[in-house]
């Protein structure tokens, strides 16, 4: 899967500016009116952030052995994209607790992720 990285990378970098576009503005493709729970104005971004994620595994992993590494950049890289995508909201709509409870709780399931990356990846 590496002959052609550059576009790959090229996909990669739309879906991330799609996915944060997407994440920013979901009135775009939605006419929903916008949750006045807090929490809920939050979610609705957040599977925007699964572009994102696609984007950034494209933009960094190019490669589908040994499949250990692909596993842990795939799941780390949709982990961030719901993270940053979280965090939009988060800035955007206003914070709660669970919120942030809920973005402890990514970070912590990132962390083995990363770590699991890397160990692999040597």
């Amino acid at each position: 899967m590496t002959e052609s990285p550059y576009l790959l990378k090229f996909i990669g970098a739309a879906l991330i500016i799609v996915g944060i576009l997407m994440a920013t503005f979901p009135e775009l493709v939605s006419n929903k009116p916008v949750p006045t729970d807090t929490f809920k104005a939050v979610e609705r971004r957040i599977w925007w952030g699964l572009l994102i994620g696609i984007g950034l595994l494209l933009q960094f992993h190019h490669q589908l052995i040994p499949w250990q590494t692909t596993v842990s950049a795939t799941l780390a890289s949709l982990l961030v994209g719901l993270l940053i995508a979280r965090l939009i909201g988060i800035a955007l709509d206003g914070s709660v607790a669970k919120q942030w409870f809920n973005v402890g709780i990514e970070l912590v399931l990132l962390a083995p992720l990363v770590w699991w990356y890397f160990s692999v990846r040597s």
